[in-house]
């Protein structure tokens, strides 16, 4: 094995410890920021010319399906719906198959196959294969987001703030906040923020701080 397919194993499943760790964590946008990243790298390879890659094609097949295992379980940390078809238990058993990818020659574990590479981004993220490395997240007081994008999933109205991370060249939520319905009058309003990921069912709040940071609007009613 080369220095370079070493290194490049290695990178590849620090991303994916990563990716699982966020989504055992909880932290849903993260996690699907990572598998999805990684989701790309492993089919840039599988679909690499021989002459550029020191993977053999039976195991640029396996990293191809590696791959779209990703895809599926962050489709599914994403669908609204409460079963989830691929769990990250599913998942974890992929971890030893792409650590020894050069060795491993038993069938498969899930039936899929391996897909043509498109434009996988993550929320925000520009074209770029560079793999991200840790950064020490900043208090709430940390600068200022970039913007943050409402969104009104039925009963409510969420606001997303987001922040563009230029080591990890993406953007992230960096909180939330939301409106009841009975909550939407015209003047001033003052509304928590909470922690990420952006909970729309409303059921497991975290206040972004303990500190008295909120968010102050002023609604403005127009009538069509």
């Amino acid at each position: 094995m080369s220095e370079v397919t070493r290194s490049l194993l290695q990178r590849w499943g620090a991303s994916f410890r990563r990716g699982a760790d966020f989504d055992s964590w909880g932290q849903l946008v993260e996690a699907i920021d990572e598998y999805q990243i990684l989701a790309r790298h492993l089919q840039k390879e599988a679909q690499a010319q021989h002459n550029n890659s020191e993977f053999t094609e039976e195991q640029k097949k396996t990293i191809g399906k590696i791959a779209t295992c990703l895809e599926l379980r962050s489709a599914a940390l994403q669908s609204t719906q409460s079963q989830e078809e691929f769990k990250l238990e599913d998942l974890k058993k992929l971890e030893p198959i792409l650590k020894n990818i050069l060795t491993y020659y038993k069938e498969f574990p899930f039936d899929v196959q391996p897909v043509p590479l498109r434009r996988i981004l993550a929320p925000g993220e520009e074209e770029n294969l560079e793999f991200e490395e840790d950064e020490e997240e900043g208090g709430a007081g940390a600068g200022s987001p970039d913007s943050f994008p409402a969104r009104v999933p039925g009963a409510a109205i969420f606001f997303e703030f987001k922040h563009y991370k230029p080591k990890k060249r993406f953007t992230s939520t960096k909180c939330f906040a939301f409106m009841e319905m009975d909550e939407i009058k015209p003047g001033p309003i003052v509304i928590e923020l909470y922690k990420k990921p952006t909970d729309f069912k409303r059921k497991k709040l975290q206040l972004l701080t303990k500190k008295p940071l909120y968010l102050h609007l002023h609604q403005t009613l127009h009538k069509e």
